[in-house]
């Protein structure tokens, strides 16, 4: 581009420069919407060289987003990485005190648009997060009792969001709750007077029915087979298939109606994801280190929100969207399957990623096979490698590539017979890494002893740098 131009491009244009690497190479808008990747052993500075790097780049460009926390000094770590870039105003921190709350239920099924309010979306979070509490991505895929008693939650979940949606009433998760602990277990009992005057499952049927009674008639008849489902399918269960899929049901929901976070899930909303599309940072500070499972829950179930809400975003008329960034410093705690498809869209979307690891192998642990890592890393498509150890080395030599050098060989003999000597050079071509996996091994990784220098190779998705290489290397100061 040429020299002054970047001071012509329009708010949020895909070329601007976010951070100037120098002698015109820069990252810019573009590559944060492609998507960032960060490897590092620990202690190797990739928080405190790449990662400060480039959040103090995003904010000062005025993106929006949502930090998710696995460690307990996260928060104060975007603070002041806030305070840097006159953007403090724009934090908004979810934490135990609940004053930010998210009743994600009820946004689904209130919000506007021709797929707002439809079950399939609001029971398609359910789901998400009940992959979540059951170990997260790579859920198994096989059949046998395991598929039936999956399918038969699934099931009963579409009509139990079903239930209060026709009877106009606020989506939660305790009101979910109440259904199915309340519904009848035989069909004597749901013939009983008690269990009909007492039972917040039959009064919301009630309810349903009269909000109803001016309904047009495909309206009715999904209440018909919701209610059928309720007073005839229900009852009958097999007392296992029952107890089984409401244990799994007890399971799912128990984090959100409990403490911490009750108030955050299960009562009103004041933030949404959406608010990040405005310029808010949203920071989950429930972190793992602290909360353990309810801190995963809760910030799984907040990143899976606003993934749906980016790509729900359409580009204004002759203008760009305001960025908006999902960052995941240890991210093997967060991702799951749903983040291949996410990152394959989000970039159309104005949504830019940033996860940060140790290594390949910590994302394998989770996902579960190499097809579904490289899947996920595949739409990541810049790669920062800071001083690491293992296979992760090799894998990113092999992704820098090879080239062609020129290799000498020179040998040499001597004979004892007649005192002779003789010697000789060949020349040949040979295939090198342009990076050794040896080399990832000593790279700067700051402190004291390092000169609080972080050094870390840069790979922009095939992208050739002014010197020729496909990479190139960075040295950060800690201070």
């Amino acid at each position: 581009m040429p020299a002054g131009r970047e001071d012509t491009l329009p708010d949020f244009h895909p070329l601007t420069v976010i951070r100037n690497w120098g002698n015109g190479q820069a990252f810019r808008l573009t590559d944060a919407l492609t998507g960032v990747c960060v490897f590092g052993a620990t202690g190797s500075g990739k928080t405190s060289g790449v990662a400060k790097h480039l959040a103090l780049g995003y904010l000062a460009n005025d993106f929006g987003g949502l930090v998710l926390c696995a460690k307990k000094e996260e928060r104060a770590q975007w603070e002041q990485w806030a305070l840097d870039t006159d953007r403090y105003d724009d934090l908004v921190i979810v934490d135990a005190s609940s004053k930010w709350r998210f009743n994600f239920l009820d946004w689904e099924a209130e919000r506007a648009g021709e797929g707002g309010g439809l079950t399939i979306n609001i029971v398609a979070l359910l789901d998400e997060i009940a992959g979540a509490i059951a170990g997260g991505a790579g859920k198994d895929e096989g059949g046998g009792e395991n598929k039936f008693f999956e399918d038969a939650l699934h099931h009963m979940n579409t009509n139990l969001v079903d239930l209060p949606l026709f009877a106009n009433l606020p989506v939660s998760l305790p009101l979910l709750r109440s259904i199915v602990t309340t519904a009848p277990t035989s069909l004597k009992e749901m013939n009983e007077d008690e269990w009909i005057s007492k039972s917040i499952c039959a009064a919301i049927i009630m309810e349903a029915g009269r909000n109803l009674k001016d309904a047009p008639k495909e309206v009715l008849d999904d209440f018909e087979e919701c209610r059928n489902y309720w007073t005839r399918e229900f009852p009958v269960l097999s007392e296992k298939t029952r107890s089984i899929i409401t244990l799994s049901f007890a399971m799912l929901v128990r984090p959100f109606v409990t403490r911490p976070l009750r108030q955050l899930f299960s009562t009103d909303t004041n933030i949404r994801p959406e608010d990040a599309f405005d310029g808010k940072i949203i920071i989950i500070d429930l972190p793992i280190q602290e909360y353990r499972l309810a801190g995963r829950v809760a910030n799984l179930a907040w990143k899976y929100c606003f993934q749906i809400a980016v790509l729900r975003r359409t580009k204004p008329q002759g203008a760009y969207l305001r960025p908006v960034f999902l960052w995941a410093d240890e991210a093997q705690n967060f991702i799951t399957d749903f983040d291949a498809e996410y990152q394959a869209t989000a970039r159309s979307a104005g949504g830019c990623t940033v996860y940060l690891t140790q290594n390949r192998e910590s994302y394998r642990r989770v996902l579960g096979n190499d097809d579904s890592v490289d899947a996920l890393l595949g739409n990541l498509q810049t790669k920062f490698f800071c001083q690491n150890a293992g296979d992760t080395n090799k894998w990113a030599a092999e992704l820098l590539g090879e080239r062609w050098v020129m290799v000498d060989s020179i040998s040499a003999s001597h004979g004892q017979a007649n005192d002779s000597a003789s010697s000789s050079v060949s020349k040949s071509e040979q295939r090198r890494y342009f990076v050794e996996p040896a080399r990832f091994t000593t790279l700067k990784r700051g402190g004291e002893v390092y000169g609080y220098q972080v050094e870390s190779i840069v790979y922009k998705g095939g992208h050739i740098f002014n010197d020729g290489q496909p990479f190139k290397l960075l040295t950060f100061n800690q201070g």
